[in-house]
């Protein structure tokens, strides 16, 4: 009996511990839009990771339009995953934009001073909803 009540508790702490990652970096999402919608570019790059705002410093302005607009290209959310791996976790949203045309986000995000900052996002225009994830998957940064 005592065996049993270990491994219930076990299982309720695992539980807890994933539905909090994952509402982990939608949140982090939704504070970053917020932010967008509110015009306050200056707040969002505390945001990013230090390795895109270092990119950022070095490119210029030419990345940060991309990393200002990406929140507004879904108007309407229909799902979401995420996976997390040590340090490093990744948001995919799958959604509709302009025209009711299907959009997958995927966002790659690094754990750094104990927060998940965005470093990379990669927007797909799908065909159909049929080609929506099904699963958190990370960018790829090519």
């Amino acid at each position: 009996m005592k065996h049993i009540i270990i491994f219930m508790f076990a299982l309720v702490l695992l539980s807890c511990a994933a539905t909090e990652e994952k509402v982990g970096l939608f949140e982090r999402y939704n504070t970053y839009k917020s932010e967008i919608i509110k015009h306050k570019s200056n707040l969002i790059l505390p945001m990013l990771s230090k390795n895109r705002r270092n990119k950022i410093k070095s490119l210029g302005e030419k990345e940060f339009p991309i990393l200002s607009s990406f929140p507004s290209i879904l108007h309407k959310n229909i799902n979401h995953y995420t996976k997390i791996n040590s340090n490093i976790g990744c948001l995919t949203i799958n959604g509709y934009g302009e025209n009711n045309s299907p959009i997958v986000l995927s966002i790659k995000y690094l754990y750094e001073n104990n927060e998940w900052l965005i470093d990379f996002v990669e927007i797909y225009y799908a065909d159909s909803a049929k080609e929506f994830q099904t699963k958190g998957i990370c960018p790829s940064e090519s």
